[in-house]
């Protein structure tokens, strides 16, 4: 497929016909539709096609939420389909709009989860929990969380560490851990485990 025809069929054209682009990106379209007759007629027929939509709903291009998040000068969310695994610089606030539409039921007593993503490598959850998570360890993956509400205490073999709504941290293989909630409100963490091959 050619480059021209691969901007045209990008969606550009459509946010364009919207009034959706940053200025840079209306001119870009603009001087592409002076160079290649082509992209003027499909921008010519989008906007006929949008103007005669009456009531039907218009469906933005994928990418069209993060630009706008971009723009405002937040993260973007991430694509649930292609999450990215959990690190010391992970971004909570880029996470807890990711997940947002994700909430326990009301009527779970101590622990709630929700699967994000498990295959043959990894698995990713999010996990409320209103009390405590019992001691637990793990032999074959590596366990991390990134604390996205609430606080608690970790005790993690002999030490114990303080973790509110930002704090992440790596669980070492074979060591006993567990968790105990301190604020009113349950902890939110998303969990992740690596497989080890």
């Amino acid at each position: 497929m050619s480059k021209v025809q691969d901007f045209i069929n990008s969606g550009i054209l459509d946010e364009y016909g919207l009034g959706l682009l940053l200025p840079d990106e209306r001119r870009e379209v603009e001087r592409m539709a002076r160079l290649y007759p082509v992209v003027q007629r499909a921008i010519d027929q989008r906007i006929q096609e949008l103007q005669s939509a009456d009531h039907e709903t218009v469906t933005p291009t994928k990418n069209l939420k993060n630009r706008i998040l971009a723009g405002l000068g937040e993260s973007p969310v991430f694509d649930l389909n292609d999450l990215p695994l959990i690190n010391v610089y992970s971004d909570a606030d880029q996470w807890q709009r990711t997940i947002a539409a994700f909430q326990p039921t009301h009527d779970y007593r101590n622990l709630y989860v929700h699967p994000l993503r498990e295959n043959e490598k990894v698995t990713q959850f999010i996990l409320w929990t209103k009390v405590e998570v019992k001691p637990e360890d793990h032999h074959d993956e590596l366990e991390s969380f990134l604390i996205l509400e609430g606080e608690c205490e970790c005790r993690i073999g002999g030490e114990t560490v303080r973790l509110s709504a930002g704090d992440y941290v790596d669980i070492p293989l074979d060591v006993e851990h567990t968790v105990r909630v301190l604020s009113p409100e349950p902890v939110k963490a998303l969990i992740q485990r690596v497989k080890l091959v």
